[in-house]
């Protein structure tokens, strides 16, 4: 005989010893979890407002838009931002392919109330309602039901100059649907 001490092996009870055997289940939770956080994240980023690809130029205060015609080249769209009374209202000035100067309020009629999504892109004005490019509403053309249409502004043209005034662009926004 010997006169070693037999010890028993104690052992652990199964509760928090053994939490390394269920890795799969946490591996494959980690990874549920992720891809939902990551669907959730790309669903909100594209309910964000888009960024146009054209700078806003911003008027001084009450000041009228005077634009060189010859400035204007055919496709490019032309974006400002009139204030008046700490109201602000963005609108656009652009020359068609067939020479025609449009001036309009930056939004839709109907999308009025999402205006600050809206944005430009490639030339032209887009719906951050609808994503839908927006379309000039042309005196006496009826525009389709299944896009947005442009409230134009009144101007002038004369002399080579286009001329918009800011208290018709005010005017104008103030009859949209709030």
């Amino acid at each position: 005989m010997s006169n070693h001490r037999i010890n028993r092996n104690l052992t652990k009870s199964s509760r928090g010893s053994k939490w390394y055997v269920l890795w799969p289940v946490w591996a494959l939770c980690t990874i549920l979890v992720s891809f939902s956080v990551f669907l959730l994240i790309r669903e909100f980023r594209d309910d964000l407002p888009q960024k146009s690809d054209i700078p806003v130029l911003a008027l001084a205060e009450g000041q009228n838009l005077h634009l060189d015609l010859h400035k204007l080249s055919s496709p490019q769209l032309h974006l400002f931002e009139a204030s008046a009374s700490r109201q602000k209202v963005k609108f656009l000035v652009q020359r068609t392919p067939d020479q025609i100067v449009h001036v309009a309020v930056a939004s839709c009629k109907a999308c009025y109330r999402d205006r600050g999504s809206h944005y430009a892109r490639n030339g032209e004005m887009i719906c951050g309602k609808c994503r839908e490019a927006m379309i000039f509403e042309s005196k006496g053309v009826p525009t389709s039901t299944n896009h947005c249409a442009l409230v134009e502004v009144p101007h002038t043209e004369s002399d080579g100059d286009v001329a918009v005034s800011v208290p018709d662009v005010f005017a104008l926004a103030a009859k949209l649907p709030q």
